[in-house]
């Protein structure tokens, strides 16, 4: 009995250094304390949670998405796995998986915003517009203060050709957070769409302030 007790202790010992490591940004140093707590627990989802987030913070996203595989493996209903395996995906450019995961994730708890949110930028990247709307819709109805959202709503609006929504989307990005040139330059191009080029032209002067580096060759084509 002491044995296995004994090991367990070490195994959350081990978990516990590399969280400590992570923190400290050092995740080769984080990885190498849980290769040895799976050395001695094999099936710990914990343990393989942990170091697919050190190989994220890596940018190694195809072993991130192999741990969180394995963590899924061992405990289905692990949310914040199919949520990060889905991360790994995206940076991956499998959107179609991402998604996939995303919908796993949501069906766990539907009601945090940044699963619908991550989602609809998987969806946006596939194409699916209208699904994309959805989601950002429904992210931004549980949590109204996230810029990024707006700004990702407003991108999809824009490619559903609804201009005078796009634009009512930056305006609230911009509103919430208005240091992102980002958030200036799309709304520029939603508004030269609808011919409202002195709105444009100073959206894009705002960006260009802000550090855009496309901002500047617009302005010398586009405003007169």
């Amino acid at each position: 009995m002491t044995g296995p007790i004994y090991a367990q202790d070490t195994v959350k010992q081990l978990l516990d250094s590399g969280k400590r490591k992570q923190e400290r940004n050092t995740a080769e140093a984080a990885i190498k304390d849980y290769n040895k707590a799976i050395e001695l627990d094999n099936d710990n989802p914990d343990a393989y949670y942990l170091r697919g987030n050190a190989w994220f913070d890596l940018e190694d996203f195809e072993k991130a998405a192999e741990d969180y595989t394995k963590v899924i493996a061992l405990q289905a209903d692990y949310k914040d796995a199919w949520f990060n395996r889905g991360n790994a995906y995206y940076e991956q450019g499998k959107f179609d998986l991402s998604v996939a995961d995303f919908t796993g994730s949501i069906s766990l708890d539907p009601g945090l915003a940044d699963d619908w949110f991550n989602r609809g930028n998987a969806l946006f990247k596939l194409g699916r517009f209208q699904e994309a709307l959805e989601d950002f819709n429904k992210g931004l109805m549980l949590n109204d203060s996230e810029p990024d959202g707006y700004y990702d709503r407003g991108n999809t609006h824009y490619n559903l050709k609804n201009f005078e929504s796009a634009i009512s989307d930056y305006t609230k990005a911009i509103e919430l957070q208005g240091e992102t040139f980002d958030y200036y330059f799309n709304r520029a191009l939603a508004y030269f769409k609808l011919a409202v080029d002195d709105k444009a032209c100073n959206d894009l002067t705002r960006a260009l302030r802000l550090g855009d580096p496309e901002a500047r060759q617009y302005i010398r084509e586009l405003c007169k």
